[in-house]
């Protein structure tokens, strides 16, 4: 530069001068490289034009998720000479075919990329290469993987790259020429997600000789990195950083010697050649190939990823000069994609150790929204639109690689059920060593995603600053975000109802709950100190109801517990104008000065917490219910998803331990065996330690302590919300189905997803959780406030499982005699309207372990499951554990009403005569289809179906036996007026029972010994076994002899009375034995459940019965004249008149009629009463 020039230049043409030096600087460089090869048009994008399937594209066209069966799209872009790469971002794992096509590749819902040929295509979930056929090919891939695909047409050949590391060539038979044009395609199966980069942003692993699809803008690069190196070097001046970099001190060389300062301070020279910089930049900015290229590194020497969550002063004043001397609109735009792309960066950022890359980015996002003007456009208009801001919420677990990099040595040891009294080998000085090794690398893992999730947390606490609204008519931070996150759960609940929408991954959503719930609890104990109130800190935290009558907080279109909250806002209108109208008093009493008496200050009584509030405390329980909305709909799906990682490797162990035994067994002359058994021992061990390393992160990621205790927070404060609002009378409907439901599922997280990872007991004063929770399925278990049937279902099968476990049940047994005593009522009602199925299994597991050789774990003839997939399968496998306190109280119940005393039975005896006659209706149709000389399938849900009403008459049975236990007068007390046709009609189903079970070359034998998968559970012992209880506690254990001869007296008047029915019991026969049934004879004795003494009893009833029998003992059956018999029974003499109509029946069909009507079953008139033939009123 000459020196006139530099004695001319001055802060009015500074903006030429660096017109200049970006023009040199661009023209030095080559650019004029020409992209031959590619036909497309400048932006490469998703043609959605070109698209199979249901997909959802977002609004840059680059990101896609699959909502049908297999689902294609590709770009509007093709190669046909040179080298080509696009990468592809995973946001999830399952199946995909990832790879190029040309443009006469038809694909349909069933045929994808790699399904055609001239399509390939690389499936990382199923390990294969695609065209047309299939081999084996790659690695396993995970979300967050980065997979770079990429074409040779010169040399005619396809590679993949996962995470920057190349998986060898997948096809070197690739046609080229004339008419072969390849596009970058996909194809995905359902709910799979994904973008693409072709190159609008800098490719995270480029390789060396290809090029993007999408040409990068290097001219404009070139001129923001000579920016952005002149404005390092002013704000080095400005903000007084020392060492500035190396870059900006050669780019600015040339400008140190120029005299620019005039009579203006160096700071005020500083600012504006900071503004003429800028002046420059500003349009560069607004493409997100240079925010991603170059602004972000800028950014990031200013930003020190080492402080943490403490404040970044200098990053901060580079954001106030960008909103100084940018156009709001550039500014806007440049946030969006810096946004974006530290997203982008954050999520597929390769993990390392010390999660290096994920501190570094959530660093520069903390310094970004500490800016209070960035802050406020970020959560208006890009958090939750434009950028996943939960996404920011998530740490990526490490890949296979690091994990065996992080534990070289692994240990496992297969958790032991609660109950399991089973003990465990003796642990040896090599496995302590490897436990130890295992469990601190595992609290070193810990330590290290505890700090990156420090920096989230840190980041949700400055978008909840409800402190930075300027004026009341503008919106704080908080009150932004909590509308964006109230947005953003509605769209989540509402998936599939209306239109495709792509739902936030599951682990997503873990994270993000559990960081919401660490802000918020912090919070909420900083509210508690702020406002004085000691009794609303965090433990005691609850929605107070009032919010949901009065819609103060949003809960969208969400089923409340009463119904729909447009039919409660009318049939309770008056209940809640009056609510509001009391709290609204209850305020202006709390806002009344103090008392002043004898100097001391006294305050006024303090009301509840809900209802003296402010607009903080509102904002913090709308957030409360929003993190109760997201353990709903994404994390406890997750965190009891993740639970099979736990499943998966005790099946590897179980499967490890077994193949040892064998191969220590195994002759050594048996080689061929003994090679495979260490084929499979190698291939076992490998898949567990590939599991152990998994359970290292899980456990400390996902099942940590802390974890465990988020869950038991929310789960604290669903209770709490319920009780409270429980309390409130008709204001409970207006509670939303969702609190029962995470209620529910909290405690099933914290006994089975979390335990034994982290022991349910090990929780703080875990039988006070236990306690809170009986009292609350006590409460609610006949709530007619409830209207959903699914939900009431729902708590009565969390109720069956609850009694199943030995601590729990005693939690229900601890609970306020007059709460125990509305359960048990509301258990023994008469089974209308509900699941009578899951209510009766409770009262079996109440009686299971007293009844007549009902003490297995499992059937006797059936060895039990090795893993139980449901929560009610693993509580049916618990040690028997009656309940006498509650059998106790079952019996007061019964007594103390005789007419629901009756009316319980009566629905006891008609299910069990639907159930079993369904069952054996069942069992003729399987006989018959059997039976036909071609070859049938019989339909597996049919054979479940069978075995299901087997179970449940089985079920009932055992009911009875309780009933007739604890409570025998209700059929053996004659002064009780429905007893002696109660006992009648359970002589007739037992006898009807009997008769079909033990007769020999039978239905219900072929059946039985016909091994039909599905059918194992239909046998003779568990039916046989319930009856014997039965009649053992009638006849053996009588009270009183004329208890014991009411009862005989009634058995051998039922016309379906055999004796040999009752002999089979103790191997008796009632038939012709076939040959096949002779090889399977059943006794009681051979069965091990049952004991000497329960034997003995069994062979004096039948002594006692074949003695009565003999002597002509019962209510002989009076013979009568044509036209006497009852004509519905034909069993009994037509002894009882039906008033006024006339028509006749016997007592026991008119007792059992009249149960459920109160009308002749002949002509259908109105009964009155009933008389018997001497014109006395019989009372039934």
């Amino acid at each position: 530069m000459s020196q006139n020039t530099q004695k001319e230049l001055g802060i009015h043409n500074i903006a030429a001068y660096l017109s200049r030096a970006l023009d040199d600087a661009v023209s030095s460089k080559d650019l004029t490289t020409r992209r031959e090869g590619i036909l497309g048009p400048e932006n490469t994008l998703l043609d959605i034009s070109a698209n199979v399937g249901v997909l959802l594209v977002e609004a840059d066209m680059l990101g896609v998720a699959s909502h049908s069966n297999f689902s294609s799209i590709r770009a509007n872009t093709c190669v046909f000479k040179g080298k080509w790469l696009y990468e592809i971002l995973l946001g999830s794992s399952g199946v995909m075919q990832l790879g190029w096509c040309t443009l006469m590749c038809k694909f349909s819902q069933e045929e994808g990329v790699g399904d055609t040929q001239d399509s390939y295509a690389y499936d990382g979930n199923r390990l294969r290469k695609w065209n047309v056929k299939t081999l084996r090919y790659g690695e396993p891939w995970q979300p967050g993987d980065v997979i770079t695909c990429a074409i040779d047409l010169d040399e005619g050949s396809m590679t993949f790259y996962r995470n920057g590391r190349s998986m060898g060539k997948a096809f070197d038979n690739v046609r080229t020429g004339k008419g072969y044009g390849y596009f970058p395609a996909v194809s995905m199966s359902f709910g799979e997600t994904l973008r693409v980069n072709f190159g609008r942003t800098p490719l995270q692993y480029p390789v060396e000789g290809y090029e993007p699809i999408q040409a990068a803008p290097i001219g404009e690069v070139v001129k923001a990195d000579m920016l952005f190196g002149y404005l390092e070097r002013l704000m080095s001046g400005l903000l007084d950083v020392k060492n500035p970099s190396e870059a900006a001190v050669v780019l600015s060389a040339d400008m140190e010697h120029l005299n620019l300062t005039g009579n203006r301070s160096s700071r005020g020279t500083h600012l504006l050649l900071v503004g003429h910089v800028f002046e420059k930049l500003s349009p560069l900015l607004t493409t997100a190939y240079v925010v991603e290229k170059c602004l972000i590194p800028f950014l990031l020497t200013f930003c020190d990823p080492s402080a943490g969550t403490a404040e970044q002063p200098h990053l901060a004043q580079v954001l106030e000069y960008m909103w100084t001397f940018m156009e709001d609109f550039e500014v806007n735009i440049c946030l969006e994609h810096l946004l974006s792309s530290l997203l982008q960066i954050y999520r597929f950022a390769p993990v390392t150790i010390d999660f290096t890359d994920q501190h570094t980015y959530l660093t520069l996002t903390l310094a970004l929204v500490r800016h209070e003007t960035t802050r406020k456009y970020l959560v208006k208009s890009v958090f939750f639109d434009k950028a996943k801001f939960p996404m920011f919420m998530h740490t990526k677990p490490p890949d296979e690689r690091l994990l065996a990099e992080l534990m070289p040595d692994v240990w496992w040891n297969v958790p032991q059920k609660e109950d399991d009294e089973s003990t465990t080998p003796e642990e040896t000085p090599d496995m302590k060593m490897k436990r130890e090794t295992y469990q601190t690398t595992c609290q070193e893992l810990k330590r290290k995603i505890t700090e990156v999730e420090n920096l989230q947390v840190e980041i949700l606490r400055c978008l909840l600053n409800g402190r930075d609204s300027s004026s009341r008519k503008e919106a704080s931070t908080r009150f932004i975000f909590l509308h964006k996150f109230r947005e953003f759960l509605k769209e989540n609940m509402m998936v599939g109802r209306t239109r495709p929408t792509q739902q936030c991954p599951l682990p997503v959503m873990r994270s993000f709950f559990h960081r919401i719930i660490r802000i918020l609890q912090t919070m909420w104990e900083e509210h508690a100190v702020s406002s004085s109130r000691t009794d609303t800190d965090s433990n005691g935290a609850y929605v107070p109801c009032k919010h949901f009558s009065d819609n103060s907080i949003n809960i969208f279109d969400v089923q409340r517990h009463g119904g729909l909250v447009s039919h409660l806002n009318k049939i309770h209108r008056d209940v809640v104008s009056r609510d509001s109208d009391d709290r609204r008093q209850q305020q202006q009493t709390s806002a009344a000065s103090s008392v002043v008496q004898n100097g001391s200050s006294v305050d006024p009584p303090k009301p509840e917490p809900s209802q003296v509030v402010d607009d903080d405390f509102v904002s913090l329980v709308e957030l409360l219910d929003g993190a109760v909305i997201l353990y709903h709909i994404g994390a406890h799906k997750q965190i009891t998803k993740t639970s099979a990682f736990r499943d998966t490797l005790n099946e590897y162990v179980t499967a490890l331990r077994e193949t040892e035994v064998k191969l220590a067994a195994c002759p050594p002359e048996m080689s061929d065996v003994k090679e495979e058994l260490q084929r499979a021992e190698s291939v076992f061990r490998e898949k567990a330690t590939e599991q152990a390393r998994n359970m290292g992160w899980i456990t400390a990621a996902v099942y940590s302590g802390e974890k465990q205790k988020d869950v038991h927070w929310i789960f604290e404060v669903v209770l709490q919300t319920i009780k409270i609002a429980s309390g409130r009378g008709v204001l409970f409907s207006f509670v939303p189905e969702y609190y029962v439901e995470v209620c529910l599922s909290c405690y099933n997280a914290l006994r089975t997803a979390f335990h034994p990872t982290q022991p349910f007991m090990a929780l703080p004063e875990a039988d006070k959780v236990l306690q809170r929770f009986a009292c609350f399925l006590a409460n609610h278990f006949g709530d007619a406030r409830i209207v959903n049937t699914d939900t009431r279902d729902s708590i009565v099968q969390s109720l069956a499982c609850y009694v199943c476990y030995a601590n729990s049940l005693a939690a229900v047994e601890a609970m306020p005699s007059a709460l125990i005593q509305k359960m048990v009522h509301n258990l023994l009602a008469p089974y209308e309207n509900r699941s009578w199925a899951q209510t009766n299994w409770i009262l079996v597991r109440l009686w299971k372990g007293d009844g007549f050789g009902f003490r297995y774990l499992h059937l006797p003839h059936l060895l039990p499951a090795k893993n139980q997939t449901q929560e009610i399968g693993a509580a049916s496998l618990q040690k028997p554990n009656p309940s006498k306190r509650l059998q106790q109280m079952i019996a007061a119940d019964l007594l103390q009403d005789n007419d629901y005393a009756t009316k319980f039975l009566d629905t006891i005896l008609n299910q069990l005569n639907w159930t079993f006659s369904e069952f054996v209706g069942m069992l003729q149709e399987l006989q018959t289809i059997a039976s036909r000389p071609e070859r049938n399938i019989i339909d597996s849900r049919q054979l479940k179906i069978c075995a299901t009403f087997f179970d449940l008459a089985v079920g009932l049975l055992r009911v009875i036996e309780m009933v007739v236990a604890v409570v025998p007068e209700l059929f053996l007390d004659w002064s009780k007026s429905s007893a002696e046709s109660l006992l009648a009609r359970l002589f007739q189903m037992l006898c009807q029972v009997l008769n079909r079970v033990t007769a020999k070359a039978n239905l219900f034998e072929n059946i039985v010994y016909s091994g039909m998968p599905g059918l194992e559970s239909v046998d003779h012992f568990p039916i046989l076994s319930a009856v014997a209880g039965v009649l053992v506690h009638l006849f053996m254990r009588a009270k009183d002899d004329t208890s014991k001869e009411r009862a005989i007296a009634a058995l051998l008047a039922e016309p379906g009375f055999q004796l040999s029915s009752i002999e089979f019991l103790l191997g008796g026969t009632t038939g012709p034995a076939s040959a096949r049934a002779d090889t399977r004879h059943f006794t009681l004795k051979k069965f091990k459940e049952i004991n000497e003494e329960e034997i003995t009893e069994v062979e004096s009833l039948i002594t006692y019965l074949r003695i009565q029998q003999n002597k002509g003992t019962g209510l002989a059956r009076q013979t009568s004249s044509d036209g006497e018999d009852c004509t519905i029974c034909y069993a009994h003499p037509a002894t009882c008149i039906f008033k006024p109509c006339g028509h006749q029946s016997c007592r026991a069909c008119i007792f059992h009629h009249l149960m459920s009507k109160k009308e002749c079953f002949f002509c259908k008139a109105r009964i009155e009463k009933v008389v018997d033939k001497h014109g006395n009123t019989i009372k039934l």
